[in-house]
Formats: C-alpha cells, structure tokens, sequence
C-alpha cells in the first residue's frame, strides 16, 4: 500500500561518504541502500547536530 503521506524508509547497506557542503552550512551524508541504491541525506548543521545528541544518548542508555 503507498500513501504520500508515508515516511520514506530503507535499509542502509553503508555510509559512502560525508562531507560539509554549502561553506559548512550542509552536511551532505552519501548512503548506499541494502539494493545498491544511493541515497543522500542533506541536513543542516542545527539538524545534524540534534541527530548527533540524540543517536549519542540513545546509544548511552544502551550501556
């Protein structure tokens, strides 16, 4: 069933490449998806920074 409204999901098979784009204001993440498909991810310094706190406190409580 497809519904616009649907968040996109996929697997990540690896993380190709990231880099700072857009004199540091972007960081562009370069993923391959488990069917060998590429996929980027563009995320703002204050996106990438509220993903980074919150993957580090997950990984934390893990502990």
């Amino acid at each position: 069933m497809l519904n616009d409204a649907a968040p996109d999901a996929f697997a990540v098979g690896r993380v190709l490449s990231i880099e700072l784009i857009d004199n540091g204001r972007t960081l562009g993440v370069c993923l391959e998806k488990a069917d060998g498909t590429k996929a980027v991810l563009l995320l703002s310094q204050a996106v990438a920074s509220d993903l980074h706190r919150q993957m580090a406190a997950l990984l934390n409580s893990a502990d």
